[in-house]
């Protein structure tokens, strides 16, 4: 088993993110969709993504990959937050990019009324800070997110919602 903790919350760098759905592998954000959410999200405030998710039984890897299934959590969490870190390892203080896991949480009712009536069940929740959108744009736009963990979250998610917040008007 894996330690939730070390994986999300590491000491030297607390670093995790998800934005891609294997369930819907086709309709993944693009630079388009990052282009369109970038007009209505202030460049100036920080951003936090809220983050749905819903494993897998078994990951499901295209056929000939080299990577062997597991749980979908565990093909999650330590293969493709690895990749995260990895990447964002290398993000300098002078870019002004910068990402910090807020909360993982382990779902236990939904509380909804329809239109979904109940019927969206969740495995973990996820809370991620962003210093702004082009921090997050910087992660999901890069050759080496696409060419690296991306494969892992598309494996390991069956389903999944991501949400971008801002600071509301009157908060301090």
């Amino acid at each position: 088993m894996y330690d939730l903790a070390a994986v999300y919350f590491p000491k030297s760098k607390d670093i995790y993110h998800s934005i891609i759905p294997a369930k819907m592998a086709a309709t993944e954000i693009n630079l388009i969709d990052l282009d369109t959410a970038a007009k209505s999200i202030p460049a100036d405030v920080p951003i936090v993504m809220i983050n749905l998710l819903k494993f897998r039984s078994q990951t499901v890897y295209p056929k000939g990959s080299p990577d062997t299934n597991v749980p979908g959590e565990e093909a999650y969490l330590t293969r493709y937050v690895a990749g995260i870190r990895e990447i964002t390892a290398t993000w300098g203080e002078e870019s002004g990019a910068a990402m910090k896991p807020l909360w993982l949480g382990k779902f236990q009712a939904n509380m909804l009324a329809g239109p979904f009536d109940g019927n969206e069940v969740w495995d973990r929740v996820g809370i991620v800070w962003y210093s702004n959108f082009a921090a997050f744009r910087k992660l999901a736009g890069s050759e080496e997110y696409a060419a690296g963990p991306l494969k892992h979250r598309h494996a390991a998610l069956e389903n999944w919602r991501l949400f971008a917040t801002v600071p509301w008007a009157g908060q301090a």
